[in-house]
């Protein structure tokens, strides 16, 4: 009867130990279920700034928290220590110069574990993991992602290229000692390409890149004005710089002036000047004349970009005058073609006027003569009218005097 007593009273106690193991594992996940660490998850600062990773415990019971713990995930998967808070023995931090807990002098706000971190550095950017633990329930945690962003500074300039028409760098945009990088780009109507290259920024853990516009050179990309932009999380709104090229060309829109069209033999003391758009400018010697007749008489000498006429000789009329114009990347022409006269324009305009004058003159006199005669010949007529009524005959005589016919009106007279 003992050992069946004895193992009645086993199988009790087992029963018993049983049935309080279940109440308790009830209980502590009850409590679990009631308890979270509410986080922001995302949190930024800048580099040698500050920033805070907020993290506090929320519950409907009363727990009492036995400990603090921040860790940080590294790429290796390791999770070290950052800092750790014990309600009797205090913060424990791996860098207190720089790093503090929120809480570190009110101990009584255990509940709000959020970390404080001052200078900033781009190592402490990554994920950290905020664990809060309490009794009697087990620990909780929340994670936090903090980005560190290096606010870069944005600089662009055209670059001279050489006097060559290859394909060469024309301009350049830098985004110095960002994090991360700035990303740049060009506009996409430039007729051109561009490379970038990236380097360590003077800061650790920034880096610059440097963007180069490429293109060959052409008169229609001269002065024009065309915008890098810098795009980066740091900035609220893009930085867009603008740059004036400055880009060589060979001569063009080549043109000569000084020949108005009125060159006579005689006229003296003529200059034709040659004209052209070009970069660089030609030098003295970059000016070459010629005609398509052969040399210049001796009354023409070349200077430069003009041409000097003492006197203007019957030998330059009908003559084409051409003036090259030469830079280190090429050449352009332009021509005029003289025609001489024997008399200069205004005095053949004069003579044409005086002509017309004369005419003019003569064509009124014609006019006045004209009528003078027919009003001549209307009162010979009347005259004549007259002549023929015998009741007016006895007062009216005539008279010729030089062909002209005259009518003379008398009153009667007692004869």
């Amino acid at each position: 009867m003992a050992p069946l007593a004895g193992a009645s009273r086993s199988r009790v106690w087992s029963v018993g130990l049983l049935r309080l193991l279940l109440l308790s594992c009830f209980t502590l996940q009850k409590a679990g279920g009631e308890i979270a660490v509410q986080v922001l998850s995302n949190s930024t600062g800048f580099l040698g700034g500050s920033t805070v990773l907020h993290c506090s415990l929320a519950s409907k019971d009363n727990v009492t928290i036995t400990q603090l713990t921040w860790m940080k995930r590294d790429p290796d998967g390791s999770h070290p220590s950052v800092a750790v808070f014990h309600p009797k023995k205090g913060p424990s931090i791996s860098d207190p110069e720089r790093v503090k807990f929120l809480v570190a002098k009110v101990y009584e706000d255990l509940r709000n574990a959020s970390l404080a971190i001052s200078n900033l550095r781009v190592e402490d950017e990554g994920i950290y993991e905020c664990q809060i633990a309490t009794f009697p329930t087990d620990s909780k945690s929340a994670n936090v992602w903090l980005k560190v962003f290096a606010r870069p500074k944005n600089t662009a300039e055209a670059l001279e290229p050489s006097p060559t028409l290859i394909l060469q760098d024309v301009a350049k945009c830098i985004s110095a000692n960002g994090h991360p990088p700035g990303r740049i780009s060009w506009p996409s109507n430039v007729n051109g390409s561009h490379r970038e290259m990236k380097e360590p920024g003077s800061q650790p853990g920034t880096t610059t890149v440097t963007s180069y516009l490429s293109m060959v050179p052409s008169h229609q990309a001269d002065g024009k004005n065309i915008t890098c932009t810098v795009e980066h999380e740091s900035l609220q709104e893009l930085d867009q710089l603008l740059v004036t090229l400055s880009q060589p060309y060979p001569p063009e829109n080549v043109s000569i002036s000084g020949y108005d069209g009125n060159w006579y033999v005689g006229l003296t003391n003529l200059t034709l000047t040659c004209e052209a758009h070009s970069k660089p400018a030609p030098d003295m010697a970059g000016y070459n004349w010629s005609t398509n007749t052969g040399d210049f008489p001796n009354s023409v000498k070349r200077q430069g970009n003009m041409l000097l006429i003492s006197t203007v000789e019957d030998g330059l009329n009908n003559t084409v005058i051409v003036c090259e114009v030469t830079n280190a990347l090429g050449s352009g022409q332009g021509q005029v073609h003289i025609i001489v006269k024997e008399k200069p324009e205004n005095m053949q305009q004069n003579t044409r006027l005086h002509l017309g004058y004369i005419f003019l003159i003569v064509f009124v006199l014609a006019v006045v003569i004209i009528i003078a005669a027919l009003y001549t010949i209307r009162r010979c007529r009347h005259g004549r009218a007259l002549q023929s009524n015998p009741s007016e005959r006895e007062n009216v005589q005539y008279s010729s005097v030089n062909g002209d016919c005259r009518l003379n009106m008398e009153p009667n007279s007692t004869r």
